[in-house]
């Protein structure tokens, strides 16, 4: 069981990426073999929709290639302005829906504000959709995010903690249930 974590902050060691860290984690101990594509030390370029895909440098090639060989994904994304990151739609839109058909993914958001990034959660599930990706129901919606480590990687509130490893345990299991036919396309 491959899992791959995409984290959409550019910012270097985010604390979006501290969380997707914590989750894949979780699928770990799950016995799932994770990989994290940090797109602030992997930056893509734009995507310009040209008319033959092939034609985008290898680090394109390289970051689809890791989409279509796992069976879940966790998309981390840092709230700006009740909406997921530039950065992240860029590398989704880079992506078809070949990549992600059928692809089990978890969604995880992180927000400064105290409202939370519930906006950028539902809007990456409408993406999710459209690709093909079945989103699972457990999601993690982070607010006040300045609070959220009591330490390097050590997240304050234990019941914050439980939440994202949970994300991390349920893409497993779903893609799992997926893998071996117990989920059938409807």
């Amino acid at each position: 069981m491959r899992v791959l974590g995409i984290c959409g902050n550019m910012r270097p060691h985010s604390g979006t990426a501290a969380v997707l860290r914590l989750a894949l984690a979780s699928a770990e101990r799950m016995g799932a073999q994770t990989t994290l594509y940090d797109i602030a030390a992997e930056p893509l370029p734009w995507c310009d929709a040209r008319p033959d895909d092939t034609t985008y440098p290898p680090s394109v090639h390289r970051f689809r290639s890791l989409v279509r060989e796992a069976q879940g994904i966790i998309l981390a994304t840092p709230d700006y302005h009740n909406s997921f990151s530039g950065s992240l739609k860029n590398a989704l839109d880079l992506c078809n829906s070949d990549d992600f058909d059928h692809k089990i993914v978890g969604i995880i958001g992180v927000s400064g504000g105290s409202t939370g990034a519930i906006n950028a959660i539902t809007q990456l599930r409408t993406v999710m959709r459209s690709l093909g990706a079945w989103a699972i129901p457990h999601q993690v919606s982070i607010a006040s995010s300045g609070k959220l480590f009591a330490g390097p990687d050590v997240i304050a509130d234990p019941a914050v903690a439980q939440r994202i490893e949970k994300l991390g345990t349920d893409v497993v299991k779903y893609a799992t249930l997926f893998a071996n036919g117990l989920l059938q396309e409807l």
